[in-house]
C-alpha cells in the first residue's frame, strides 16, 4: 500500500480538499482561477484534485502559494481537525 492509499492519509486528504474547495467557493474563485494561481492554465489540474481522481492533492508548495495569494497563514489552509 504507498503512502497515499493509507486510510489516515487518503481521509486527510479528502478533508483538506473540501476545505480548500469551500475556500475557495467563499472567494468566489473558479477552478481556473485556482490553477491559473497555482500555475496551471486548465481547470483539469483543480477538478482532479476536487473530484479525487489519479491520487492528484495539493501539496506544499501549492499551500504556501495559496496562503500568499489569499493573504492567510499556511495553517489556517489546513482543516481544524483531521478525520480519524
Amino acid at each position: 500500500m504507498s503512502k497515499e492509499e493509507h486510510p489516515d492519509v487518503k481521509a486527510y486528504y479528502d478533508t483538506l480538499t473540501e476545505h480548500i474547495k469551500h475556500l475557495r467557493k467563499d472567494r468566489g474563485i473558479s477552478q481556473l482561477k485556482l490553477a491559473n494561481i497555482l500555475g496551471h492554465n486548465s481547470t483539469s489540474f483543480i477538478a482532479r484534485i476536487e473530484l479525487r481522481q489519479a491520487k492528484a492533492n495539493y501539496n506544499l508548495a501549492h499551500l504556501v502559494i495559496l496562503a500568499k495569494e489569499w493573504e492567510m497563514d499556511v495553517k489556517d489552509l489546513l482543516p481544524d481537525s483531521a478525520p480519524f
